[in-house]
């Protein structure tokens, strides 16, 4: 079930859960830079209506849509976050990415556009 909680405990329950499961492994220090920078552009989209849904993804609502935010191994060269649509249906199948960070920058870029990526995404998969 999922918890709505700050964006300030999400980032903070997100580095330590990473640093707890994963001892600081190389990806996870990476990774571990960007986390603030995306709870904190989600935040400037949708409010602080976030939600830890699981132990490792967060959850929000835009435009009557779902999207997660979840960490995949074949992102990019060496693994990186994912913004993917959840669709209706059992399970909570996933949909198309919005956005991939595999990168410093590209946490930077979704921190500034967001909102931007979400509308273009909606246009190009409209719900049917």
């Amino acid at each position: 079930m999922a918890s709505a909680i700050t964006p300030e405990m999400l980032a903070d329950y997100f580095v330590s859960y990473l640093f707890a499961e994963y001892h600081g492994t190389r990806h996870v220090r990476r990774i571990a830079s960007w986390i603030g920078f995306v709870i904190k552009g989600i935040e400037k989209v949708v409010g602080a209506n976030l939600h830890r849904s699981r132990a490792r993804q967060i959850r929000f609502d835009y435009h009557g849509r779902q999207f997660k935010v979840r960490y995949n191994h074949r992102a990019g060269a060496r693994g990186g976050i994912q913004i993917v649509e959840v669709l209706a249906g059992r399970g909570a199948p996933e949909g198309h990415v919005v956005a991939e960070i595999t990168s410093l920058a590209d946490a930077e870029r979704v921190y500034r556009t967001l909102g931007q990526e979400l509308n273009a995404f909606l246009v190009a998969h409209p719900s049917t």
